[in-house]
């Protein structure tokens, strides 16, 4: 997910990867690596086929990195990243369907969806707007705008509800990153194709994009475990040993 905030945007995803059917038997990966800095006011959460997704991220990465001019600002990479998704997906499943089609006699392409945040520059290269665009391969990677604060793929019906309730447009990012990491472990803790570490990035007006070390990241999970206490005490009443 992304969400937009105060003087700042959060990045926060599960590290699950899960192979077969959900309907039946399925195994689990849980070290994938789903979120990425892809300039300094740029990032992207990644969703679906995990393997595909890094191999297009590691291109996409190099790419941008050795453009010239260098490209930087929401809406510029955005359309970097997405020519880069139409060739690979038209040079590698060409004869697929975009989307599933009933009783259709071809495959479907694999799932791939990034969500993509971050701020627009000026002619200075200094931060403007935040904005967030997903693509997804079942609608040919058109860009879709989201103008509501935040940005959500995979399991997110959980995070939906949750989102609703607990997100406001002008939390600042200390509030937005636990925010975030609640959303994820709620998630993880009722559908078992979420689980594993949690990821967090923030984007940041001055330094841009910074990747959270797996302390910091501990550290909010706990203090998420007092918000949580906090909760069910405020609906039960006075804490007891019980």
């Amino acid at each position: 997910m992304i969400l937009k905030g105060k003087e700042g945007m959060v990045l926060a995803s599960d590290s699950r990867g899960t192979f077969g059917d959900p309907r039946a038997t399925t195994a689990q990966n849980d070290n994938m690596h789903k979120l990425y800095g892809i300039s300094k006011y740029v990032g992207v959460v990644l969703a679906g086929s995990g393997e595909i997704g890094s191999t297009i991220m590691c291109e996409i990465q190099n790419e941008i990195k050795k453009a010239n001019p260098p490209i930087e600002g929401i809406t510029p990479v955005m359309n970097f990243v997405r020519a880069i998704l139409i060739k690979r997906y038209n040079e590698w499943f060409k004869s697929f369907a975009i989307a599933p089609v009933q009783g259709a006699p071809f495959p479907i392409r694999p799932t791939l969806v990034l969500i993509i945040g971050g701020y627009e520059v000026d002619e200075n290269g200094k931060p403007t707007i935040q904005r967030i665009y997903s693509l997804n391969c079942h609608v040919n990677f058109a860009p879709m705008l989201h103008d509501y604060g935040f940005a959500l793929n995979g399991v997110a019906q959980y995070a939906l509800y949750l989102l609703n309730r607990l997100y406001k447009p002008n939390l600042s990012v200390d509030k937005l990153l636990p925010l975030g990491a609640y959303v994820i472990t709620e998630t993880a803790s009722q559908d078992g194709k979420v689980g594993g570490p949690v990821q967090l990035m923030q984007i940041l007006p001055e330094q841009g994009c910074v990747t959270l070390e797996e302390e910091g990241i501990n550290k909010i999970l706990q203090e998420n475990k007092l918000r949580s206490e906090k909760l069910q005490d405020s609906f039960l009443g006075e804490k007891t040993d019980e």
